[in-house]
Parts: C-alpha cells; sequence; structure tokens
C-alpha cells in the first residue's frame, strides 16, 4: 500500500477557516491523519515548505464527455489543480442513449470538441458508459450528470413540441434508471435546443424524480442577457415545485446592455434561498464565454436537428428573417469584432482560427451575417466560438460571493493534441486565476474562502461524501501551490499554457504532477453516488 507524507504545509481544509501549519498523512487512497510533526517511518516524505495543502479542486462545472477519449489523463485540469470535474453539463452529454436515435445523438454531441470511440456509441445509459470510461483508466475523477438533451432525444427526438404522456414518462423512467445507477444529477441547456423545447412542467416533472432520490438539478438557464431574471426566477420554480436542489451554471449577464443584472440575478438566487430554496450557482472567472457559432441561430431554425437547421440557412425566404436575428443576437453578444472563432473542421477554413466574424466578412466581402451562415453550412454546423461580452462589476462582484461555486466550462486538454484549437484558456486557468489575479493581486477575497468555494463548496452541492475537505477518512485528493506564486498563464491568444505555482497534485493518494511536472501516475475513477 502507498504510504505518503505531506511535510511542513500550510493547510487550508477547505471549510473556510484559516490555514494552519501541519503535516498529512496518506495510506493508499486517503487521509490517514492530519496534524503537527506526524511520525515518517516508512512514508515517502513530500516537502510542502512554503506551500498551501488544499483539498483537490473539484471543479463543478465542465465538458469533458468526448474530450476524456482523447486525453484521459486530464493533463489541462490536473496541472490546475483539479482532481475530480462534474461533467454532462448544459444538458449536453452522451447518455442515454436509445437505438434508433443513435445518429441524433451523435449529431447533438458534436456541439463538444473531441473525439467518440472509433466504435461510435455502443453504450445505452449511465452504467455502460461510465464502464467504457473506466477502461481509459482515467487520471482524474469524474462525476456524471444526465443530460436533458440526451434524455430528451433518446424520447422525443430533435422537435420542437412537449413530449407526450408515455414520451415523459419514459423519460422519467431512464433518469430514474441513471440516478439508480449512480448518476449524480440531471442538467439542463436551456438556450440549447433540443433543451430550449423543453416547457418548465416538464422539468418540474422530470426535478421530482431527481427530489426522490437526492440528486442534482444543473441549468445553463433559459436567458442570459434580457431574459436573465426570468431565467433565474424558472429555476428558482423549479426547485420550489419539485423540492430539488438546484445549481445555476455560469451566473453571468451576456451584453453591455445587460451589465449589472448578474449581481442582481444573484441577489435573487440568495433570496430564494433565504426562502427555503436550495439553489446555488457557479461562476468562471472570465469576461469572454465560449460556445457554439449556432448559438447565434434562433432557436425556431434548430427544430428538427442540425441538418434542418442547415437547410433553412440556406432557404431564400427564411433567409433575411434568419440575417435579422443573428445579428441581433450577435450585437448582443459584442458584434462581429468581439466573435472569435476558436474551433473549425475543415482545412480549407483553418486559417480562420483565431480570427474574427469581422475578419471573415471583411476577407469574403459579405456581411457579418452572411458571413456567420457560410461557416455553418461549409462546417455542417460544427463552428465553436469565443465571445467577448461580459462586465467586470458582475465578474468581480459574484467572485466575491462565498456561496458561488468556481467552475471553469472547459474540458480536459493537451497542447500536444489540442494545440492548434484557439479555445479558451479556461481549461488551463480557471482555478490559479482566482487564486493569483482574485485573491492576492486585487484581495477582492480572502484565500481561505476562495479555497472553499474550489472544494468543499461544490462537494456541498453535488453531495459528495468523502472529498473537498482535508479530513482522516476522506480520499487523498490534495492539491499543493504557492501562494506567492500560483497564476494563470494561458490567455485567449496563447491558450494551451500551463499555469505556474501549483508543483504537486495528488489524485486518491498518487501523486499525479510532482515538481510541476505530470507524472503520467494519476489514478482517477469515476465516481457513483449512493443512495
Amino acid at each position: 500500500m502507498n504510504k505518503l507524507l505531506i511535510r511542513n504545509a500550510t493547510i487550508i481544509d477547505g471549510t473556510g477557516r484559516p490555514g494552519f501549519p501541519g503535516d498529512i498523512a496518506v495510506d493508499g487512497d486517503t487521509i490517514a491523519a492530519v496534524g503537527a510533526k506526524l511520525d515518517a517511518a516508512g512514508r515517502t516524505v513530500l516537502d510542502a515548505a512554503g506551500l498551501v495543502a488544499a483539498p483537490g479542486f473539484i471543479d463543478l462545472h465542465t465538458h469533458t464527455d468526448r474530450k476524456i477519449f482523447d486525453n484521459p489523463r486530464g493533463d489541462s485540469k490536473i496541472m490546475q489543480g483539479v482532481t475530480t470535474e462534474v461533467t454532462g453539463n448544459c444538458g449536453v452529454g452522451p447518455f442515454p442513449a436509445r437505438p434508433g436515435r443513435l445518429a441524433e445523438l451523435e449529431t447533438y454531441l458534436n456541439t463538444l470538441s473531441g473525439s467518440l470511440p472509433a466504435a461510435g456509441i455502443t453504450w445505452t445509459d449511465f452504467a455502460s458508459f461510465a464502464a467504457t470510461v473506466e477502461k481509459l483508466d482515467p487520471g482524474i475523477n469524474l462525476a456524471m450528470l444526465v443530460a436533458h438533451g440526451a434524455l430528451r432525444i433518446a424520447a422525443v427526438g430533435l422537435a420542437d413540441r412537449p413530449p407526450a404522456a408515455e414520451e415523459l414518462a419514459l423519460m422519467e423512467e431512464m433518469l430514474a434508471t441513471a440516478l439508480e445507477q449512480g448518476a449524480w444529477g440531471m442538467s439542463t441547456g436551456l438556450v440549447y435546443p433540443p433543451g430550449s423545447f423543453a416547457k418548465t412542467d416538464e422539468l418540474i416533472a422530470l426535478g421530482k424524480v431527481l427530489a426522490k432520490h437526492r440528486a442534482l438539478y444543473t441549468s445553463h438557464i433559459r436567458g442570459e442577457s434580457a431574459t436573465l431574471q426570468a431565467a433565474v426566477d424558472e429555476a428558482i420554480a423549479i426547485g420550489r415545485e419539485s423540492g430539488v436542489r438546484v445549481e445555476i451554471s455560469h451566473l453571468k449577464a451576456i451584453g453591455k446592455p445587460f451589465w449589472g443584472q448578474g449581481l442582481a440575478a444573484l441577489r435573487r438566487i440568495e433570496e430564494a434561498r433565504r426562502q427555503g430554496v436550495d439553489i446555488w450557482a457557479d461562476q468562471y472567472p472570465y469576461e469572454a464565454t465560449a460556445t457554439a457559432l449556432t448559438r447565434l441561430v434562433p432557436d425556431w431554425a434548430h427544430d428538427g436537428g442540425t441538418n434542418d437547421m442547415l437547410k433553412r440557412l440556406q432557404d431564400r425566404d427564411l433567409v433575411p428573417r434568419l440575417d435579422e436575428e443573428i445579428g441581433r443576437e450577435m450585437n448582443v453578444r459584442g458584434g462581429p469584432e468581439r466573435v472569435k472563432i476558436s474551433y473549425l473542421t475543415t482545412k480549407g477554413n483553418e486559417r480562420w482560427i483565431g480570427k474574427t466574424i469581422a475578419d471573415v466578412a471583411a476577407d469574403r466581402n459579405i456581411p457579418a451575417v452572411e458571413a456567420v451562415r457560410q461557416l455553418l453550412l461549409e462546417e455542417n454546423g460544427r463552428v465553436n466560438a469565443v465571445y467577448f461580452s461580459l462586465g467586470t462589476d458582475d465578474l468581480e462582484g459574484i467572485i466575491r460571493n462565498p456561496d458561488v461555486a468556481v467552475g471553469s466550462d472547459g474540458q480536459v486538454m493537451s497542447p500536444e493534441r489540442d494545440g492548434l484549437e484557439n479555445v479558451h484558456p479556461r481549461s488551463y486557468g480557471t482555478f490559479p486565476r482566482v487564486l493569483g489575479r482574485f485573491v492576492r493581486e486585487q484581495g477582492l477575497l480572502p484565500l481561505e474562502t476562495a479555497v472553499r468555494k474550489m472544494t468543499a463548496l461544490p462537494a456541498a452541492i453535488l453531495r459528495l461524501p468523502d472529498r473537498g475537505t482535508i479530513k482522516p477518512g476522506y480520499k487523498a485528493d490534495i492539491t499543493l501551490f504557492d501562494p506567492a506564486t500560483v497564476l494563470d498563464t494561458a490567455d485567449f491568444d496563447q491558450p494551451h499554457r500551463y499555469p505556474a505555482g501549483i508543483p504537486h497534485v495528488i489524485i486518491n493518494g498518487t501523486i499525479a504532477v510532482k515538481d510541476a511536472r505530470l507524472t503520467g501516475d494519476g489514478r482517477g475513477s469515476v465516481l457513483r453516488k449512493t443512495r
């Protein structure tokens, strides 16, 4: 059995209390003891003088569902101190998968970067998908959510309509099965078809299934600009009516006309919690979002799926309406100069990676809305972009709140494999960015509070029982960082750079990062919720 002693650390245990000097003894995958001057006999000693020992960071919001097949070690997350990821967010995920609907599900999953296995989708439910991932021997822990989009595809397909009674019953049955197999909850993406086709009563019905299993309902809510407050109210109503625990994903207000509304939404959440609704939120610490370029296309054009959307983009009768609505949404997000292309699939368009929609439009001598349509048609809908559309006051005000968890909205990546993608830097820098820029440099919140927002708080929201705190009997997921130097180095021009100041990361008792280098020895697992 592996026996390790972390010596001379400043221990910030995740609870929010002040740090204290001490040692941490690890037996196998478990913390055996925490205290001063513990016996080192028979143990490998890791000297942590000058370093903080914190619980391994728990990334409450990720999209690693496909990328895990490309990068099972979890490089970009482990290097920033993340030891557990929650996957299947925003209603986009790989299960359940139902025969006869696999092509629709695969098309839906194209909104995520990364690969599916060569054999395609061979699983049907959480248990079989988890078994598929476990064969990869992942280097990071994964806690999986049921994706409402996949659930809806399996029962209803990609049609814009309410489920029939028997279809809703099937959704409830498939959700219950996944929860009984160990999934941690369900996510919705209410701005992404087919999730956007769901009405509130459908979500309340599914919320009752989640509440029965004491599982989490997490949501990319129905609007984050003009309709932000109404979207928050809907999430509150779902929690109140169903009794489910609610978590709002990446809380923010998109578009300069709506800056300040993020803080108003936070106040709504806090008031609902005071009134007894079990509701929380997470946030990533950047002033830019990232999502598919299809997000600019209105919901009605997505009815029936990607192929139908692409046909509408070429329909001369619909193009004037589409251009008006695409242009309106693009302007809310800052205009074509502030929409930067991050991912394309065809070689002929590779030169546009890292360029803006305005660049494409100028080069082709066409309006920006036409450039959007052309790229989507040329790429069969598979275009991702970074949108520079968030305000500083909302960002910093939400970061200050001790009860908003940190979540990257990113995925596992590696510079060697993914270096050509001009992605959002959050997959490499989220957690050290909070510790370095917002704690040390700006003093927006105490270090112990920031660590809690990355560890014990997300564990409590998820109801993860044995991680998120440095405590005997808990799993030995531990991140060691230098509070004087920890910092993100990835930016929007060079997003594939590992952070500074995180020399050691331990996952389930094995050293995954030693002296700021990946060891290849990280041993994660698929975590399962028990009743």
